[in-house]
């Protein structure tokens, strides 16, 4: 079928894509073909020893969301720490977590929880049996630097977590780098690692400096050894303050930015999507600005009724897959031989929030906010809420932040918008993509809402569901599984006057932010994502048709690899995107796939400015005749010099899109229109963003700087694609910031940080 929008089939993308004889044994491969690559991974062969368990086999809202507990060593919540001068241990362990539901565990007596991964705020011990792995939840202040010492003792055993089962060593990876190789053993192709596990810790949205932004290969091995030595236990880009043992690092965060709603999670080279988005290492960082003036009613962290506080409440979303033990299983069988573990998007058919499968949280008739985390690998959550029973959708819900911060005013999210007010641009629900963070506050007393029940004459309690209807490579979500997220119960009890915050009243949340849209950019970017199919699918994706390392396969068979031509080298890879400090570029990235990206830029925060469709097939056509031989050449970096401008001025090495866009350029949602550090890059669409590098709050059009060098330590970040999936298997690269000569640091390497 011909997607309408870019006018591309399926067919003609895999032709175009590069599979061709050498996959198909002369022939092209049938569509069907790849549509059984790409979906029900849980159909091929599970890991040895494993037995899938359905997700319409586990019962749903059995057990209570666990929400904060301010003890940061709590088993039963999720612990919460406030930062502050002193400096806090957060170890790396391997440990039991009761993530099934507590009928199931009672009907299956062998079950005493699910190993997993998670960060511990101290002692250096393994904890017994937790309730949830998520976390913990760190508040820090604007203005005071936290210190965190990570530890890695992270064990992975056949009486453990599977992770070793999930592993691909033909991945470029922290693998075969631990083995002291810099690419890919040919002769470990079919093994898996059996070393020590590795592990990074990144600030994920963070305006840190590079060397503990906890890039991909800044990895420090375990002191649980594997059962096969290394040779390396660190990483090439790995930095510490001094002090830290052989498994740890030591970073220190600035906390100069904007408040906002961070979190941090693992980002090993070639295993994030084992170590983090699946494995379980990931929690929350609530930066809060003691000096912003908010509205009466909203509190730093939560809602304010008096000299009463409700906390926030952190919902982080995953999917996920289990056994009949009860315990994870990841697909490990990969779609095209040369990958033979690794799997290009997972999708689990059963929901976790919090650690836990499906639960339910129940809810008074007043105000609640939520931080919200999709913490999949690669599915998104197309969302709104629900009564089952009547059919009837909502409450309403109210966006107040995006991932840099504070919108100026919260962003209705209307489930029973009409069709006028949907043209209008009115939002019917909340979609968020892996790496992409909001804050919501949902009334239960929604007085339009209940206007809506009082008609059908629905009574409270009322047992609302989280709904998701977005789909993914398996096609839509049942509904009776993956279409539901979780429960809320809303009580019987009368709703009382709520004097905290009221998002209807479209009270500002806070001073104007910057706009960047109108800046003169200093340079415009042109970049593209793509994808390289393989005989039985998706083999790899990349960034802008470009490699992690930055260099190019050679011409011919047994030809050296070499770098992008004018690319700087930055051991152990060569860079192309190396922005000035204080600049504004405009990044206007094609997507040339046939899936949506979220796309994440370290270091900064950025603005989405617009998306505009583009005719791809006709595109695709000019960018190919851009290569040797008018043929697509996967890797070779863009067909072009990166540096040499095209016809419309921009660098980045490929052919102007201005003769094939289609129809007008459309703004945000109102719910993205603030800072952004991970934006969805829709299909068939040309994404403009505006980048600053420089802090949020420099004022519009002018230069600025950080407190700190960004390129101490000669520290790269990256960009890349936020379906873990995709970034470890290349859709990434590194980039550096040029730091701005006589800038004025008052956060300096080796004393601060």
């Amino acid at each position: 079928m011909e997607n309408q929008k870019t006018g591309i089939s399926r067919r003609e993308f895999m032709k175009r894509a590069g599979l061709t004889a050498a996959g198909a044994g002369g022939v092209l491969l049938a569509e069907s073909a790849l549509v059984r690559g790409l979906t029900m991974f849980a159909a091929k062969p599970p890991p040895a020893g494993q037995v899938p368990l359905p997700g319409n086999k586990i019962p749903q809202f059995i057990d209570p969301l666990p929400v904060l507990d301010l003890n940061p060593a709590s088993t039963t919540g999720i612990p919460t720490v406030v930062a502050g001068a002193n400096e806090l241990v957060l170890n790396m362990h391997t440990f039991k977590a009761n993530i099934m539901p507590s009928t199931w565990a009672a009907a299956n007596p062998g079950y005493t929880g699910t190993w997993t991964f998670g960060y511990r705020v101290g002692p250096a011990a393994a904890p017994g049996l937790v309730e949830t792995n998520v976390g913990p939840v760190i508040v820090a202040s604007r203005g005071t630097p936290t210190r965190i010492r990570y530890v890695n003792n992270l064990e992975a055993s056949a009486n453990t977590i599977h992770w070793r089962d999930w592993t691909d060593q033909t991945l470029h990876s922290a693998f075969h780098q631990a083995k002291g190789e810099m690419m890919p053993i040919e002769s470990d192709a079919q093994l898996h690692y059996d070393g020590p596990v590795l592990a990074v810790p990144h600030l994920h949205g963070g305006e840190v400096p590079a060397v503990v932004d906890g890039g991909p290969e800044a990895w420090f091995a375990s002191d649980v050894p594997g059962t096969a030595p290394i040779s390396m236990d660190k990483g090439p880009a790995y930095y510490s303050m001094a002090g830290a043992a052989a498994n740890e690092c030591i970073y220190t965060y600035p906390n100069s930015q904007e408040a906002a709603p961070l979190w941090f999670h693992d980002h090993l080279l070639g295993g994030t999507r084992l170590n983090a988005t699946f494995g379980g290492l990931a929690g929350a960082y609530a930066l809060i600005d003691p000096d912003l003036d908010l509205p009466a009613g909203l509190h730093p962290v939560g809602l304010q009724r008096g000299g009463t506080t409700d906390y926030l409440i952190p919902l982080v979303i995953q999917d996920r897959m289990f056994d009949t033990n009860g315990q994870l299983l990841m697909p490990n069988a990969g779609v095209n031989p040369e990958h033979p573990y690794w799997v290009p998007e997972f999708v689990g058919d059963t929901i976790i929030v919090n650690g836990k499968v499906w639960p339910y949280l129940t809810v008074e008739q007043k105000r609640y906010r939520f931080f919200l985390i999709n913490g999949s690998n690669s599915r998104a959550y197309d969302m709104f809420l629900q009564d089952t029973a009547s059919g009837i959708k909502g409450p309403r819900m109210w966006v107040i932040a995006t991932d840099g911060g504070y919108l100026d005013a919260p962003v209705l999210i209307d489930p029973n918008a009409n069709g006028q007010q949907i043209k209008a641009g009115q939002q019917t629900s909340l979609m968020m993509m892996p790496g992409e963070r909001y804050e919501i506050i949902v009334d239960f007393a929604d007085p339009v809402w209940r206007t809506l029940l009082a008609a059908r004459r629905v009574r409270f309690p009322l047992n609302l569901t989280l709904r998701n209807t977005a789909p993914t490579v398996n096609g839509n979500p049942k509904a009776s599984t993956e279409g539901r997220i979780m429960q809320f119960r809303v009580s019987t009890v009368a709703p009382t006057e709520d004097t905290s915050y009221n998002p209807a009243s479209g009270i500002p949340l806070r001073p104007p932010m910057v706009r960047l849209a109108g800046v003169t950019p200093a340079k415009t970017r042109f970049l593209t994502l793509n994808e390289v199919v393989g005989a039985g699918g998706p083999l790899e994706a990349l960034v802008n048709n470009t490699k992690w390392s930055g260099l190019r396969h050679g011409m011919n068979p047994g030809d050296p690899p070499i770098p992008i031509p004018g690319s700087v080298e930055v051991p152990p890879n060569w860079l192309t995107e190396l922005p000035e400090e204080g600049d504004t570029e405009i990044w206007e990235i094609a997507n040339m796939t046939m899936d949506s990206h979220p796309i994440h830029l370290h270091a900064v925060q950025f603005q989405l400015l617009s998306r505009q469709p583009f005719d791809m097939k006709a595109f695709m056509a000019a960018y190919d005749m851009a290569f040797p031989g008018g043929m697509f050449m996967p890797g070779h970096g863009p067909p072009n010099d990166y540096f040499t401008p095209n016809a419309a001025g921009a660098i980045g090495g490929n052919p102007d899109y201005t003769p094939f866009l289609l129809g007008q350029p459309t703004p945000p949602l109102a719910y993205e229109a603030g800072w952004k550090d991970t934006v969805i890059m829709r299909m068939g669409e040309i994404s403009r963003i505006a980048v600053r590098w420089a802090p949020q709050d420099v004022p519009a059009g002018t230069s600025g700087s950080f407190p700190f060098d960004p390129a101490a330590g000669n520290g790269v970040y990256v960009w890349h694609c936020h379906i873990t999936d995709h970034e470890d298997n290349e859709m990434m690269r590194p980039d550096q910031i040029q730091p701005k000569a006589g800038a004025v640091r008052d956060f300096e390497m080796g004393t601060d940080f």
